[in-house]
């Protein structure tokens, strides 16, 4: 009977645990993107989760990962957010104080919120039937240091391209719809939800997601300056924990209606897509319930950007990794349950 009576107190000691009363803490400065991926940051902005921990956010949008990186490094952001990159690399190289400490989405199957959109009239036209028809082409992309690079080479890899044989524009994600429809780029790697509001709205047809061509990639991580997680050692976990429980929330609205609306609403409310319609149909990311990183596809791009002469060193994971912060609150809150 003790033993049935503590199951049944430990999650209710756990939750107890985790709320931090009357706790004032200096603004957290953070970066995001306001995309899909970023699920798990308003999740545990509106569900009071941050707030539970005691940490205020102060919150900056940025067009893409890279991005944020300089003003990561130089500490003007406590954390930062987006996929990794050549920025990432070189700035651990330099000896800044960078570290990837939490998922924050990936191509698991069925997952692929990545996806390559063609330009709807060229598809309606028959210009567009195959990979190879993407031959002088204007191709969308975030950045010249983002990740969607590494996607467009191996799109256009699979239609027997390379990225000479297409011209480049280089467009932050939420300005590629408009960019397709006014015919400025052709095709893109766009990430959701902008690539079904292109769709839906008769900009763009997507013809490829990306968990096909790339299963399992890590498309974005969560990112911590490690001089103020070091000063700040509490804070950098208590938020870590308010993550994972928002990513365990989020996972359960792929299970329950109820959760699912729930977060639909939250993410009209800070993204600039407010469709609800969209962000039902649309490919929705996959986000870890514990946070866990697949490194193993990080390596991999690293050694694509090394091959590309991009970044100048190989640097260990060890050196960029610290995946302490999500094994600490996976402590905190026990297994997850379904």
């Amino acid at each position: 009977m003790r033993a049935r009576a503590a199951l049944v107190l430990w999650p209710v000691l756990g939750l107890l645990a985790l709320a931090v009363p009357g706790r004032a803490a200096a603004p957290i400065r953070m970066g995001y993107l306001g995309v899909s991926s970023d699920a798990g940051i308003f999740i545990a902005l509106d569900k009071g989760y941050f707030k539970e921990q005691g940490l205020d956010l102060a919150l900056e949008r940025f067009g893409v990962g890279a991005d944020q990186m300089a003003l990561l490094g130089a500490g003007r952001l406590d954390i930062a957010s987006g996929a990794p990159s050549p920025t990432l690399f070189n700035a651990v190289a330099r000896g800044l104080p960078v570290v990837v400490v939490a998922d924050k989405g990936s191509l698991r199957k069925g997952f692929g919120f990545n996806v390559l959109v063609v330009r709807k009239t060229l598809v309606d036209a028959g210009q567009f039937k195959t990979l190879g028809d993407l031959r002088g082409r204007v191709l969308g992309s975030a950045s010249p240091a983002s990740i969607v690079n590494f996607e467009n080479y191996l799109a256009l890899k699979k239609g027997g391209l390379t990225p000479r044989d297409v011209t480049v524009e280089y467009l932050e994600f939420v300005d590629q719809p408009a960019a397709m429809a006014n015919g400025k780029i052709d095709a893109a790697v766009m990430v959701e939800p902008f690539a079904t509001a292109a769709e839906s709205r008769g900009i763009g047809k997507i013809v490829l997601t990306l968990d096909q061509l790339l299963p399992n990639f890590q498309t974005a991580v969560i990112y911590y300056n490690t001089q103020w997680a070091r000063g700040h050692p509490e804070d950098a976990r208590r938020w870590m924990i308010a993550y994972v429980r928002a990513l365990r929330y989020y996972n359960g609205a792929l299970r329950h209606r109820e959760v699912r609306d729930d977060v639909i609403s939250i993410m009209t409310a800070h993204t600039p897509i407010k469709d609800r319609a969209v962000w039902d149909r649309m490919v929705w990311p996959g986000l870890h319930p514990d946070g866990a990183v697949t490194v193993r596809t990080i390596l991999d791009y690293e050694r694509w950007l090394l091959n590309e002469h991009q970044i100048g060193e190989f640097v260990t994971q060890p050196r960029f990794v610290d995946l302490s912060y999500v094994e600490h609150a996976v402590s905190v809150l026990g297994p997850l349950h379904p």
